[in-house]
């Protein structure tokens, strides 16, 4: 170590005397900066190493794991679309739906509550989104407490919806889908997230999509004849969705 160096050390630790009440020497400044440098470097060891058992602990209080979300059953009375001309001589694809969901979300952390707000579901078909519902405004939410399984009931999409942009490819897959007897249609599950740790509130929003957490769920649906959704009679098997991703 050059004196340029063991000077500059020493100030980095704060240890450099402002001045030297027996006068200045060279051999009395290169004494300086190994004693810093040690008493630094146990400093920066010891906040290191409690640093690390602090986060350790706190892993194994807390251990986060992801809400599980679960489309347990589902009905599909409706599906079909049929075709218009409009004035300007161009066609026009309208679906008709009729979509019943009933989903589960389980909650497995011990210590870890969740808020739930802007609590919304919508499905897409061919990438083409035809329904939306809103299950809490913006003032409300759902709670979910710790070990706990919130169930939501007969989620209901219907209405009709004008398909932008749904070519020949897309009416040869439906005809194709239609024929086999079951649809693949997307669920969406968005929503705003507050985690709760003992009476600490924490958010968790995805950065890019509005600050919503979005989960996918695929779904095989075939055409069912009731819209209920207490049974499995349709022959829907329940599907679990994609990782929630809010403590990842």
């Amino acid at each position: 170590m050059n004196r340029f160096e063991a000077t500059s050390v020493a100030n980095v630790c704060c240890c450099f005397p402002k001045a030297f009440p027996e006068g200045f020497s060279w051999r009395t400044l290169d004494q300086w900066p190994v004693k810093c440098l040690l008493v630094c470097r146990a400093i920066i060891c010891h906040t290191l190493i409690w640093f690390g058992w602090f986060c350790i602990i706190c892993l194994l209080i807390f251990n986060p794991n992801e809400p599980r979300f679960t489309v347990t059953n589902a009905s599909l009375t409706q599906f079909n679309f049929n075709n218009t001309n409009t004035m300007n001589n161009s066609t026009s694809t309208t679906l008709h739906y009729n979509l019943a969901l009933n989903i589960t979300i389980r909650n497995p952390n011990r210590r870890i509550g969740m808020y739930y707000h802007r609590f919304q579901v919508s499905a897409t078909y061919r990438k083409k989104r035809f329904g939306f519902v809103n299950l809490t405004d913006s003032e409300s939410f759902i709670y979910q407490g710790h070990k706990n399984t919130t169930f939501l009931q007969n989620v209901v999409l219907q209405g009709q919806q004008q398909l932008l942009k749904f070519g020949q490819r897309d009416i040869s897959h439906f005809d194709k889908e239609t024929a086999a007897g079951a649809y693949g249609i997307s669920v969406q599950v968005s929503f705003r997230v507050k985690v709760r740790y003992g009476k600490l509130k924490a958010n968790f929003f995805t950065p890019g999509t509005n600050n919503y957490q979005r989960i996918d769920c695929k779904l095989k649906l075939p055409l069912s004849v009731t819209n209920e959704t207490s049974g499995s009679s349709s022959g829907f098997k329940a599907t679990t969705c994609d990782d929630a991703g809010i403590f990842s």
